[in-house]
């Protein structure tokens, strides 16, 4: 039997989809105090923010097939299973039957490292509708997407800031506004 043992620098994990064994063990974790305690611990409130921020491992281009960089948080829910956070979050709050269903989860705020799970915050989205959503607020001067560090580069140095001191994202949230401008919306 193979022994479970963290990824090395480099190492790349496998892209697969959750099978009916990764869902039972997203099931056995989303119930396990241990568990839920891990992954609480490694979400931090920001001063300002209504989103919560991920301070745990964060996912680059190399550890998914997907087009925005990476910058996700990524979170060990069980020996060999990693799962992207807000996905873990998404099992947590609504079950993993809705998981399961889920392809893709879209986030209004476009903040790869946000846990908050919400009605309106988070939706089940499609490939296509990701791509039109960013293709717009990459242009948007207070999107995430606009930040001129990159969506990795920018989720590393952010989690970093929130381990540290959560007002320090705020400080560099206000400092990124400040740079870039704020375009208020029509309606």
């Amino acid at each position: 039997m193979r022994r479970w043992r963290p990824l090395g620098v480099g190492e790349r994990v496998p892209v697969r989809r959750l099978d009916d064994a990764g869902l039972a063990a997203v099931a056995a974790s989303i119930t396990d105090p241990a568990v839920l305690a891990r992954y609480r611990a490694k979400v931090a409130t920001v001063p300002g923010s209504e989103c919560l921020w991920w301070t745990g491992a964060v996912a680059g281009r190399s550890d998914r097939e997907r087009t925005d960089g990476g910058g996700h948080g990524r979170f060990w829910y069980a020996p060999g299973r990693v799962i992207i956070a807000h996905r873990f979050a998404f099992a947590v709050m609504n079950g993993v039957d809705a998981l399961g269903e889920a392809r893709l989860l879209g986030h209004r705020c476009h903040n790869p490292l946000c846990q908050r799970i919400a009605p309106d915050h988070v939706v089940v989205s499609s490939a296509a509708q990701n791509r039109r959503e960013w293709s717009v607020q990459r242009r948007l001067p207070y999107s995430p997407l606009a930040d001129p560090r990159g969506p990795r580069r920018r989720a590393r140095e952010l989690r970093d800031l929130a381990r540290e001191d959560p007002q320090l994202v705020a400080d560099d949230l206000a400092r990124l506004q400040e740079l870039l401008g704020e375009q208020l919306t029509l309606w």
